[in-house]
């Protein structure tokens, strides 16, 4: 069946969706089943093709109640479908392809000044004692670098003790009807991560439940974000172990951040951290090898001080003058 300009949005996505799904991994595809049911197809879904314009799609955008990385998901789905309108002739230009960047600044544009600390971690791990195995989930977190998805995915056979390796093969992701479902991982490959020895005391206690995943809820489920949340009392306990400058709240995935910084810290290249983390770009890496705000503002105030604390051989009149003159550095 071919459609023109007169059929509706969602007509040609009915007629095209299995086009707009080739070539995409299966955790990619969902998100677009999502961004199309809960937000494109409700506000645009009726609009003939022929009449899609930038403008309205870039109101459409504003009034989508999401995260900005969950609107930039449904303009890309949105945009793919509708450059097959335009590989088919019925429109001319894409319109996706002139919207203005949206504003805002991603709470992951400095991932490093959202990582938690070793004494922080340790906070957070002694404040949820109460649930073991929510607990042992979150040393999972820290120790690992997973995303929480692929954190539960973990089955022992993944786990190496010897040879001091983690495969990530899976990941469990929602499917939109509150369930769960096994997918490959966010990049479609299978990567190895190092098994610290902090890990190894969590992964003894996990072992001692008999479940076929590593990391479960007391039943042998999976934990989920909303799940693992309750489990963890976590909007009453997050505000004890870090707070952030811009008021944003602890996240889970910023155990993640905080593993990668810890690895950039210790010298590991970017190329390798690359491939640790999972990242298909290594844009999305190099982040975690600057030093964040704080760190900066920090090591420029030592080297300040350094100076002004200097016994020169003409005594403290140059380090005076230096001050005064603010010519700290030679």
């Amino acid at each position: 069946m071919r459609v023109d300009g007169l059929a509706t949005l969602r007509e040609f996505h009915d007629v095209y969706a299995p086009l707009l799904h080739e070539g995409l991994t299966s955790n990619a595809i969902a998100a677009y089943d999502r961004a199309w049911r809960l937000r494109v197809e409700p506000s645009l879904g009726g609009v003939p093709l022929a009449e899609l314009r930038t403008l309205m799609i870039a109101n459409a955008r504003a009034s989508w109640d999401c995260e900005p990385s969950t609107k930039g998901d449904a303009v890309a789905l949105l945009s793919r479908l509708l450059g097959l309108a335009v590989m088919d002739g019925i429109l001319s230009s894409n319109p996706c392809r002139s919207l203005p960047r949206a504003r805002g600044k991603s709470l992951d544009a400095d991932p490093v000044a959202r990582a938690l600390t070793d004494e922080q971690v340790a906070r957070m791990l002694d404040l949820t004692s109460f649930h073991p195995f929510g607990q042992r989930a979150l040393a999972g977190l820290a120790f690992t670098g997973l995303r929480l998805g692929e954190l539960v995915g973990l089955r022992w056979e993944d786990v190496d003790v010897d040879r001091g390796l983690i495969t990530v093969r899976r990941t469990f992701s929602p499917d939109g009807h509150g369930r769960l479902q096994v997918r490959a991982t966010k990049s479609g490959r299978v990567r190895s991560v190092p098994l610290l020895d902090e890990l190894l005391p969590w992964l003894e206690a996990a072992r001692a439940t008999g479940h076929d995943h590593v990391f479960t809820g007391v039943r042998g489920g999976p934990f989920d974000s909303g799940n693992l949340s309750r489990a963890l009392r976590w909007p009453e306990i997050r505000g004890q172990v870090a707070t952030f400058a811009d008021g944003s709240a602890l996240r889970f995935h910023d155990l993640r951040h905080t593993f990668l910084s810890r690895l950039a810290r210790l010298g590991v290249t970017p190329a390798n951290l690359q491939r640790v983390a999972g990242h298909a770009s290594i844009t999305t890496t190099e982040p975690y090898t600057r030093s964040s705000a704080v760190e900066a503002a920090l090591a420029v105030g030592e080297l300040v001080k350094r100076v002004n604390r200097e016994v020169t051989p003409e005594g403290g009149d140059a380090a005076q003058n230096r001050r005064m003159t603010g010519t700290f550095i030679r």
